[in-house]
């Protein structure tokens, strides 16, 4: 038994050794514990299957999508996803080329349908393999059925919930944020008939509410996601219930057509939500920070505005997780740390900027009280590409950050190998009550 054992680490060590590439490391035992230690991803959106590769992009901003399997390298650009594509491909794939052009992606798509040849599951457990990734959570709609449910565990969104009235009212706001309100509504109407309850005032809306989370808790979700700073400010304000009856009834009578009015019905259900996620032991995931939409405002999605949740004693009981370590707002969040059920991951950050700023990021954090506390990682990651970048850039900022504070003789290595546990599964194992 024990030389069994022995033989499967080796052999994962063997995987997990190309993502981080340092012959001759100077802490030893911190490098071959971060090189051989599986990740718990909090944040992801598998994409799994071969997929027919799209030229047409369709996110204004943010290119390419997570979701692409493989692009074309524009020459002109600096980009850590363009500079790591290629050793992710041929580590994944058994890509044998150090560029990828338009002649090469037929040839791409072939490697592709070779790889998810044995199926979704067996596919995406081999890219969790190679990537080092023990477990990931999929924010999505819906369970995804089709993959390892020990392996990817569900993160439901609760947005939904915060947008029960009928936008076409609502004056002064624009076609996206009416299109995704309409969204959002059509969802609660879903929910609605799914569970059969009609509602027709607020007493009866909190009641389906309250089934639907206690449905997503039944169903194996281990945290909610809020993806609400897309499309508004992350400030919400406290509102008196009877206020908040009144707009719900005159909302569903049509009579609500201010943004200011609306919003203060978001924030009562979205407080609502948050208080019953706490009794659920279900952690909030807050979207923050840079996104993939052209119509976000950095200034709504910045955490700090989530002060006006992570101060109010009501909400001791919740755990909240800020996503994509607020960038470009991270060095602002190490006050916010000190708060005992806030913390933070990293994710998109890990493939979108290059490994020195990731190991600054993660440094600073780090030398602010128990900050080691609050850190867990994430990839954002949809496409087996994406994990592996996130995972290869996250493994060598965190040896380089955690090398830096014992150069400085601020932490010794053990200790430093104890932070990496943490950072690396620890903290999220904790946060979100795995076994």
């Amino acid at each position: 038994m024990l030389i069994r054992k022995l033989l499967l680490f080796l052999l994962g060590f063997q995987l997990l050794l190309p993502l981080l590439s340092n012959q001759n490391p100077k802490y030893k035992e911190l490098f071959e514990f971060i090189v051989g230690t599986k990740f718990v991803d909090v944040h992801s959106h598998p994409s799994t299957g071969h997929t027919k590769y799209q030229i047409k992009d369709p996110y204004p901003t943010l290119e390419p999508p997570i979701s692409r399997p493989f692009w074309i390298i524009k020459k002109e650009r600096i980009a850590v996803f363009d500079s790591m594509q290629v050793q992710a491909l041929k580590e994944i794939y058994g890509y044998k080329k150090d560029d990828v052009t338009e002649r090469d992606i037929a040839e791409l798509e072939a490697l592709s349908a070779e790889f998810w040849k044995e199926g979704e599951k067996k596919g995406f457990n081999k890219i969790l393999d190679i990537c080092g990734i023990e477990k990931v959570f999929s924010n999505s709609k819906f369970p995804k059925k089709n993959l390892d449910e020990k392996r990817v565990l569900w993160v439901p969104f609760a947005d939904p919930l915060f947008y029960p009235l009928d936008p076409s009212r609502i004056k002064a706001i624009n076609n996206h944020l009416r299109e995704a309100l309409q969204d959002y509504r059509n969802e609660v109407f879903e929910l609605s008939k799914k569970f059969n309850i009609e509602f027709s005032d607020l007493p009866s809306y909190l009641t389906l509410i309250d089934t639907v989370l206690n449905d997503y808790k039944k169903n194996n979700a281990v945290a909610l996601k809020v993806a609400s700073g897309y499309i508004r400010t992350l400030w919400f304000d406290e509102v008196d219930e009877d206020e908040a009856s009144k707009i719900f009834i005159d909302g569903l009578k049509g009579k609500i057509s201010d943004w200011k009015t609306y919003k203060k019905l978001q924030d009562f259900l979205a407080r609502y939500v948050f208080l019953k996620a706490g009794e659920l032991s279900l952690p909030i995931h807050f979207h923050t920070g840079f996104g993939a939409t052209a119509t976000l405002k950095n200034l709504d999605s910045n955490p700090l505005n989530l002060e006006s949740i992570f101060s109010d004693m009501k909400f001791k009981n919740t755990d909240f997780v800020m996503l994509h370590a607020g960038y470009p707002f991270w060095d602002k969040l190490k006050p916010i740390l000190e708060k005992r059920n806030t913390y933070v991951e990293f994710s998109a950050v890990n493939w979108f900027v290059f490994h020195d700023e990731l190991e600054k990021i993660l440094y600073e954090w780090l030398t602010y009280p128990e900050a080691s506390e609050k850190i867990m990682f994430g990839s954002d990651a949809g496409a087996p590409v994406f994990f592996w970048i996130a995972s290869k850039n996250s493994r060598k900022a965190l040896y380089n950050a955690l090398s830096n504070l014992i150069e400085k003789g601020i932490i010794n290595q053990e200790k430093a190998i104890l932070i990496a546990e943490k950072i690396m599964r620890g903290n999220a194992i904790k946060v979100h009550r795995l076994k």
